[in-house]
């Protein structure tokens, strides 16, 4: 039976409900996150916890079945961990936008502890919390304090609360997703910890983590429909909430649009606002109520509901509050101000007293919320309608707005309500009437420049409602006659909705009016989660489309073989315009009728008769399908019938991006871009390699995007290679006739990609971006030998790109193997992946601890993956079969091989490793292995200009002689032809890396540009390696590269982020494992000193760290930080790590026993040195046997002239003492 797992340094009392999922029975495992236990057997996690990692696809399946172990159980109630079952009707998944991601899972039996229960209550920013996390390095707990910082994640509409560590050594990692959190001055339960480092669109530290506050979980889970209490109050009161059916925003759209600015904090808005609603404005109390249940985190739709049109017009998009914008939300009717308070307090967590007046002489609530409220919005409706005198009311107001930073809304049901009257003197200001209209003006005026757009796009004089509106504000302002008048309030308060309703009515004609379609003509659905998912766009309702009643060949209503009736013209084509119609044989369905260009010339009919016959025979999922032609009998003209494409062109798309339209909007359109590439590829690749024929015509027009997927249409362009036709995107060597290659194909796909790229508002300023951009690069090369060799060619580039943008924006591997590189066997870690070496305990003291250096060029040169080989090779099958330890005896059996550019290429790279490993006759390897570069180049003849292989070994080569910024121009020119490999982004991160690692020590280190050249490589190392590590955890070169970068920037934290990311299925798991020993035995905390000696406890039990005479060496490190400790702190440090660490992990009980402890490692390690015969051997042993005698307790020297042993007389000439 596994022993117990003891938490670190968190209160016993709190933890009883904390609880651990693991994927297997055994309590030493990995733990998969953390969890609350709630009443009935049911434990509350994050949804991402019980997800598998993603598979090729990028789905994450969840586990039916996990175990929970309770730690804090009473002895002998749950010796092992309880089986538990995923609620699948329960599980929510994680999004993009910071939402979801709860779990429920069910144990098969309840153990005997108290549960949890979850509260309610504002997360404020600045408020502290604590929580108690299980990350793999401390599989035991571990408590950390934090400070919630309001909102959190860089998506339009967050869920979640940003909360910040506070004086933790390390970052907030996995193990604690699913962990509670608690009020540190509540002591209550308010969310749930959801671990995630945030996103491309704005990068988050990683000493971010994020809540999921209680309110949310209410949102997603019905828990108190499963029977479970939660306390707290609601931030939005019952009697104010309405149903999620009813908060639609048409009856009073310009207030809606006004509240909702409001709430999330416009810089034109005041914080306190006055709203008017008396007897009988129904719809006004109605849009406020709906307002305010739609900025509530709980009590939100999960998908807020469309806004509803007026009778007359269409709909208007108003916008939606920020779920988590309102705080508190009560009506004050007949409520007085003491319950109010009480309120107030509940949702603030404080806690009141038990009675006495809280506005009274001893109005101690009241204080206490002026004294201790966070910064909060509050709302309260019929706020003149309490049961308590005004003086009462405006002490709670003014108490609320004692910070700074709150703000209030304040709905009068009489106009000329003495509140209003001592509100407007005491809490709105006396300048409080002229920075209002001030400010209105400024939206009247954007309202007349819509007005002006409109009539510039409609050619009409729609009616002008801006003029009237400033003449009314006039009427307002200082100088008008209204001016500090009892009215001037309400008539403000009217203005300002209807300056926002219409601008709401132009802003909506103006987006009708915009783009190849109106927003109504399509139907649009969110995207899924897989890698190459699209939003479904379809249409809804073809009619709709047709532009006029007649065309200039055809008009509604007309049939062609009796079979197709005509509805009218829907777009124009390259020949001709293409239109609408009915199959009256297949119940009416949609199909497009397309003809000749110039039925007239006998020409062209002959060349439509041939493009006929070729193109019914095209059938690809992705390129519409021609299955007929018919003949006008009134005037012969011929018609193709081709299937109606149900979908938006990317043109229409574009528009949507341009103008960050939901789904087309955010850091996943570029990967939507991507996608678009990857389908027309797939399409283009069938064209030329089974029909031998290219597309031509390539445009956001022509593509269009159907469902999940595109369709090619225009297919009459379709034509043989060389033949002219319709180009909208000419490449540079098609002829004025339009004859086009597939090089020229692959031309128009970067052209029309870069075309919608361009459209993106803010793409982010990340790799991602950068490497589409170069994939597009080089499809639109002016040489046509640069551009891809085929479709396939470039959608693997593409592919590439897609999992890099997807890791970027998600921070989750979406691993794939190269198909151009073997993986990377070498960690190049610098030494920091492994065991220190001896010399590190040199008697001169100079040896580097830590050894975290950057490796060597020439290191580099042959750590850096190898590419794999041309299948078209003739030595192709020597070289799979090829494995070699000796660099030196392959050159002697590759002698006999056939002449290849392979075989040279590899002939380099075994020059350049012995060049590393010899030390005379390294510059004869080095020219050996420019030689073989150049005969391989000849080899290729003219294509060695286009190939990336060469451009690689020679940035390995210019390594070799440390020539840096060579060797980065050449892995800069593999990196702009290979845009979606991670090798050529792991070199450029090396060179950046060394490079600044030459600024800060080498010559030029005290020159005055330095610190602005080393922090400029060091970014720019980052950025590639982080990249490469966010898309392939095991590629153990980048993280070390980040490790290495951030122990530099004195953040080991980070660092120890970055190698605890490596999976356990990596050839580097050990070597990071290893590094985070030596890191965490480095720092002198004894936060430090637990994890460093669970980790290593860890690494030699389960992780791979097999060779006793390494684990002797961590040991001493170990044992020298624990001493170091002891001298500084005190003995009871020892006690403290005992009780934080696992019974079988082995540590001294007394300073006494640490030292025999010590001392005893010192000797051990005085017999690992190899060469006592040389002096600088026989000096470390002395040295080390120095240490141990040294170090025993009593501190006495060992005697040098007595009792050698036989090995150490060996030390001195002649066996001499």
């Amino acid at each position: 039976m596994s022993e117990p797992i003891r938490t670190s340094n968190s209160a016993i009392h709190e933890e009883s409900w904390r609880v651990r999922p693991l994927r297997g029975p055994d309590r030493a495992g990995r733990p998969l996150g953390a969890g609350v236990l709630l009443p009935g057997g049911l434990v509350l996690t994050c949804a991402h916890v019980v997800l598998m990692r993603p598979d090729s696809s990028g789905i994450r399946t969840p586990l039916e079945e996990v175990y929970v172990d309770v730690p804090h159980a009473p002895a002998g109630h749950t010796p092992e961990p309880l089986r538990a079952r995923l609620l699948r009707e329960y599980l929510v998944m994680p999004t993009g936008q910071y939402g979801g991601d709860l779990a429920l899972l069910k144990l098969d039996q309840e153990p005997a502890v108290p549960h949890a229960v979850l509260h309610r209550q504002i997360p404020a920013r600045g408020d502290m919390v604590h929580f108690t996390g299980y990350p793999e390095d401390l599989p035991g707990g571990e408590h950390l304090d934090a400070r919630l910082m309001g909102r959190g994640g860089p998506a339009p509409t967050p869920e979640w609360v940003q909360l910040d560590a506070l004086n933790a050594p390390y970052v907030v990692r996995r193990g604690y997703s699913g962990c509670a959190v608690v009020h540190s001055r509540s002591r209550r339960v308010i969310g749930i910890v959801a671990h995630q480092f945030g996103t491309p669109q704005a990068r988050v530290r990683r000493d971010h983590a994020y809540m999921i506050p209680t309110e949310t979980v209410l949102k997603h889970l019905p828990l108190e429909r499963l029977g479970l209490t939660v306390t707290g109050k609601p931030a939005v009161s019952h009697d104010v909430a309405v149903a999620h059916d009813r908060t639609a925003s048409g009856r009073v759209p310009g207030l809606h649009r006004r509240l909702t600015r409001w709430l999330d904090g416009a810089p034109d808005t005041d914080p306190v606002e006055p709203v008017f609603a008396g007897e009988g404005e129904h719809d006004v109390l109605h849009t406020v109520r709906s307002v305010l249940t739609l900025a509530d985190r709980e009590q939100s739709p999960p998908e807020a509901p469309p806004a509803r049109g007026s009778a007359t017009g269409p709909a208007q998009v108003t916008g939606e509050p920020q779920a988590g914008s309102i705080d508190i939300a009560v009506d004050a009717t007949n409520r007085t101000v003491a319950g109010l308070a009480r309120d107030a307090a509940d949702r603030i967590g404080l806690d009141p007293p038990t009675d006495g007046p809280p506005g009274g002489a001893d109005g101690d609530l009241l204080g206490r919320i002026a004294a201790e409220s966070p910064p909060l919005i509050a709302a309260f409706l019929s706020v003149d309608r309490s049961a308590s005198t005004d003086d009462e009311m405006l002490r709670l107001l003014s108490a609320l707005l004692s910070h700074g930073q709150s703000r209030l809304l304040l709905v009068f049901s009489d106009p000329r309500s003495p509140l209003l009257a001592r509100v407007r003197d005491e809490l709105l200001g006396p300048d409080w009437a002229a920075r209002r209209t001030e400010r209105l003006g400024t939206r009247v005026s954007r309202l007349a420049e819509t007005e002006q757009r409109l009539r510039q796009l409609s050619g009409r004089r729609p009616a002008a409602l801006a003029p009237r509106l400033r003449r009314m504000l006039e009427q307002l302002g200082p100088a008008g006659p209204l001016n500090g008048s009892a009215e001037q309030p309400h008539a403000l308060f009217r203005c300002a909705v209807d300056i926002e309703a219409a601008l709401l009515d132009a802003e909506t004609a103006e987006e009708e009016l915009t783009g190849p379609a109106g927003p109504r003509e399509f139907v649009v659905g969110p995207p899924g989660d897989g890698l190459t998912d699209l939003p479904a766009v379809a249409v809804r309702d073809p009619d709709a489309l047709v532009t006029e009643q007649a065309g200039d060949r055809l008009a509604g209503g007309e049939r062609l073989h009796q079979q197709y009736e005509v509805v009218g013209p829907i777009g124009q084509g390259s020949h001709g315009k293409v239109y609408l119609a009915r199959d009256l044989l297949l119940e009416n369905r949609p199909v497009a009728l397309k003809g000749i260009l110039d039925p007239g010339d006998p020409a062209a009919v002959l060349q439509a008769h041939q493009e006929r016959l070729r193109l019914v025979s095209l059938n690809h999922p992705s390129v519409i399908r021609v299955v007929n032609y018919a003949r006008h009998e009134r005037t012969s003209a011929e018609f193709i019938v081709m299937e109606f494409a149900d979908g938006a062109s990317l043109s229409w798309v574009g528009s949507r991006i341009a103008r960050s339209v939901e789904p087309f909007a955010g850091p996943r359109v570029r990967e939507f871009i991507v996608v678009y590439g990857l389908l027309v590829l797939e399409a283009l690749d069938h064209l030329h390699g089974e029909e031998k024929l290219v597309y031509g015509d390539l445009s956001l027009t022509n593509v269009l995007h159907c469902g999940t997927g595109i369709k090619l249409i225009d297919v009459a362009g379709v034509r043989e290679p060389g033949a002219p036709g319709p180009v909208s995107h000419r490449p540079p060597e098609s002829g004025p006739d339009g004859g086009m290659t597939t090089a020229g194909d692959l031309y128009t796909v970067g052209a029309v990609l870069g075309e919608l790229l361009a459209k993106d508002p803010a793409p982010p300023s990340d790799l991602g971006t950068e490497s589409l951009r170069r994939a597009l690069s080089r499809a639109t090369a002016t040489d046509p030998r640069r551009r891809y060799a085929s479709a396939q060619e470039m959608a693997v580039q593409l592919r590439g790109v897609l999992r890099e943008l997807r890791s970027l924006r998600l921070d989750e591997e979406t691993f794939e193997p190269s198909p151009l590189f073997h993986s990377a066997a070498i960690a190049l870690d610098g030494r920091l992946g492994k065991p220190p070496p001896l010399e590190r305990w040199r008697a001169d003291g100079t040896a580097d601890r830590l050894g975290a250096h950057v490796p060597e060029p020439a290191e580099a040169a042959v750590a850096l993956p190898v590419p794999k080989a041309d299948v078209r090779d003739p030595n192709w099958k020597e070289l799979q079969r090829t494995s070699y330890d000796d660099p030196a005896g392959l050159l002697q059996l590759s002698d006999e091989w056939l002449p290849s550019p392979e075989l040279h290429l590899l002939r380099c790279r075994l020059h350049l490793e012995l060049a590393g490993v010899r030390r005379h006759g390294r510059d004869k390897e080095l020219v050996t292995a420019a030689v073989e570069l150049e005969r391989a180049g000849r080899l290729l003849g003219d294509r060695a200009r286009y190939d990336w292989r060469l451009d690689w070994h020679q940035g390995l080569a210019q390594l070799a002689h440390g020539r840096l910024h060579r060797a980065l121009n050449c892995f800069d020119t593999v990196y702009a032809a290979i845009p979606g490999e991670y090798a050529p982004k792991l070199a450029l991160g090396y060179c950046h890396e060394k490079l600044a690692d030459e600024w800060r020590t080498g010559e030029r280190a005290d020159a005055p540009e330095a610190p602005a050249a080393r922090e400029a490589h060091e970014q720019q190392a980052m950025l590639f390696y982080d990249a490469v590590w966010r898309r392939n955890h095991a590629l153990g070169a980048a993280a070390f590269g980040l490790a290495r970068i951030h122990l530099a920037r004195h953040s080991p934290d980070r660092a120890l982020a970055s190698l605890d990311g490596v999976p356990p299925d990596s050839r580097h798991r050990t070597a990071a494992r290893t590094a985070m020993v030596r890191i965490h035995a480095g720092t002198p905390q004894v936060a430090s000193a637990v994890r460093a000696h669970a980790a290593l406890h860890r690494l030699a039990g389960h992780e791979g760290l097999t060779d006793p005479q390494a684990q002797e060496r961590l040991t001493a490190e170990l044992l020298e930080q624990l001493l170091e400790l002891v001298r500084s702190q005190g003995a009871g440090v020892l006690e403290r790590m005992r009780a934080a660490l696992p019974a079988s992990v082995p540590l001294p009980r007394t300073e006494r026993e640490l030292r025999e402890r010590l001392s005893a490692s010192y000797r051990r390690l005085a017999k690992q040195v190899p060469d006592t015969d040389t002096a600088a051997g026989a000096a470390l042993a002395e040295a080390l046997l120095d240490n141990a005698y040294s170090t025993r307790p009593l501190g006495l020297r060992h005697a040098r002239h007595h009792d050698r042993g036989p090995w150490l007389r060996r030390l001195t000439p002649g066996g001499r003492s």
